[in-house]
């Protein structure tokens, strides 16, 4: 059992809704999201002056029928509808927005019409209900559906959508700055997305954006200006900082979008390029972290030619995402990458003649970033295109001295099998890294997988001391693991020492048990 017309809200900004009508303004309440979920802590339920406010605050709710009899009844009548943002930094419901819902023969004409018109977007502007309020004005889309029932009675869903819905699909936090009004976080991670309000003397909005976080724009105009930076420091490689050329714009309004995947870099920052002059010299290759911004419909120009921009679901909200082609997540824990390029035209030439190729280049960007991400709970770096060429690098000390590489590599040439099927890594002088890689793809790209040869695992309840020859020794907790690497004459030999039973064990040659 339903009203003829329902009110859904599907952004995180609750709305206080009114119908128009017999010279009134007829109060219905206030709708908003529905919970993610409800938990009941342990002090009883809650307070009377909770529940009261509770009353009028629904996720969803059909119009009253004795408000739709003039508009059931005539069909050439129009039903006026009023909604108001209910905003944190004002007490009251400062802006108002009104729109007409087409009348009863229009509502039919939608249901049946061949052109796919049963949803239609109505954009309100909900201006200050004063001229003395300082206010910007807030546009939301109302989405119309409409279905039939008995193949003659309309039924109409309204959805209250923002404008736009702009997505982090990087491995990593991002920070969004904006310098316009009515963006707001909506959080689909434990530890939720954060509005670090106005900052640079209340110019900027500026969001973290934890990966799959979102911001709802609500923002009027014909587009919206974004920046973007990483939000955390990284814990290795080269740090980054907001992208190259300033703003990005972002286009709004019915029927407008990104017509073509927006390219943009995160550019490595001058002070932390200091520890590495030879890369400094390089003109040959990119500059900084590769990203794109791009409508969700559409494809990352590594997926151009395999696949096509789909037209998207008319059901949902129009999404902008922010993504990177490629990544790579690091479960030794100190390995870098960084871009290389020749100097001449072997570039693209195919893998078999790798050998030859490799004496040609003279030229490599900056390690990328490497950050700790909580999602993947390794290290991970941005990557640049599957045809560009890379390198794995491990830092033996700080600067270029230390810097020991590997033999080139495309994305597209790692097998895409884990175990035996993985690609070994070979170090320039062709001696193996003890380093593998395979590769996910994902829906933007690839996502790399850098693995050990071989891992110790402490299957006891002791804590035990693993010595290596020429290494460092290191503690391993139990139920713990931790990558080991061949020592300098291409063998892993290794003892146990358990301080809590006093014993230490006799040499173990690893790669031959």
């Amino acid at each position: 059992l339903s009203s003829h017309v329902e009110m859904y809200n599907s952004s995180s900004l609750p709305f206080r809704i009114a119908v128009l009508g017999d010279d009134k303004v007829h109060d219905l309440g206030i709708v908003k999201i529905a919970p993610k979920s409800t938990s009941v802590n342990g002090s009883g339920g809650k307070s009377l002056l909770k529940e009261s406010e509770e009353l009028m605050t629904h996720s969803k709710f059909g119009l009253p029928a004795p408000l739709l009899t003039s508009f059931m009844i005539d069909t050439s009548e129009t039903l006026c509808l009023q909604i108001s943002p209910v905003l944190k930094e004002t007490n009251d419901f400062a802006l108002a927005g009104m729109f007409n819902l087409p009348p009863l023969d229009r509502l039919v004409e939608i249901a049946t019409s061949s052109q796919g018109e049963a949803r239609r977007v109505i954009e309100v502007s909900c201006s200050p209900s004063t001229r003395a309020r300082n206010l910007s004005s807030l546009v939301a889309n109302v989405c119309c559906k409409v279905t039939l029932v008995d193949g003659a009675h309309p039924f109409v869903q309204l959805f209250i959508e923002p404008r736009v819905v702009m997505t982090n699909r990087l491995p990593v936090s991002v920070l969004l700055r904006t310098p316009m009004p009515h963006t707001l976080v909506s959080s689909n991670s434990d530890s939720g997305g954060e509005s670090l309000e106005h900052d640079d003397d209340s110019k900027y909005t500026t969001h973290e954006l934890a990966p799959k976080d979102s911001v709802e724009v609500f923002t009027p105009g014909p587009s919206i200006a974004i920046s973007l930076t990483c939000a955390d420091v990284p814990i290795g490689g080269t740090a980054i900082g907001w992208n190259e050329g300033g703003w990005l714009d972002i286009p709004l309004g019915k029927n407008k979008k990104i017509l073509e995947p927006l390219k943009c870099t995160f550019p490595f920052e001058t002070k932390s390029l200091d520890s590495y002059p030879s890369s400094c010299k390089t003109t040959s290759v990119g500059s900084g972290s590769e990203f794109f911004v791009l409508e969700a419909d559409d494809v990352t120009p590594d997926l151009k030619q395999t696949v096509t921009r789909t037209s998207g679901s008319s059901d949902s909200c129009r999404t902008v995402v922010i993504m990177v082609c490629n990544y790579v997540v690091d479960h030794i824990g100190s390995i870098l990458f960084e871009e290389v390029a020749p100097s001449d035209n072997t570039a693209r030439r195919s893998s078999s003649t790798r050998s030859s190729i490799n004496s040609s280049f003279l030229d490599s960007s900056p390690p990328f970033s490497a950050f700790s991400s909580r999602l993947h709970r390794r290290r991970v770096s941005l990557l640049p295109r599957s045809s560009n060429l890379i390198r794995l690098v491990q830092l033996t000390m700080d600067g270029d001295e230390g810097m020991k590489r590997s033999v080139p590599f495309r994305i597209e040439d790692v097998s895409m099998t884990e175990g035996i099927d993985a690609m070994p890594i070979l170090w320039m002088d062709t001696t193996p890294t003890g380093f593998f890689l395979y590769r996910h793809l994902t829906t933007e790209g690839s996502e790399l997988h850098v693995v050990p040869e071989y891992v110790v695992f402490n299957g006891s309840n002791d804590v035990i001391v693993v010595k290596q020859l020429s290494k460092n020794p290191f503690s391993l907790d139990s139920s713990k693991i931790y990558p080991i690497e061949r020592d300098r004459n291409n063998s892993i030999v290794v003892q146990f020492d358990i301080p809590s039973l006093n014993a230490l064990t006799g040499p173990v040659q690893i790669d031959k048990v």
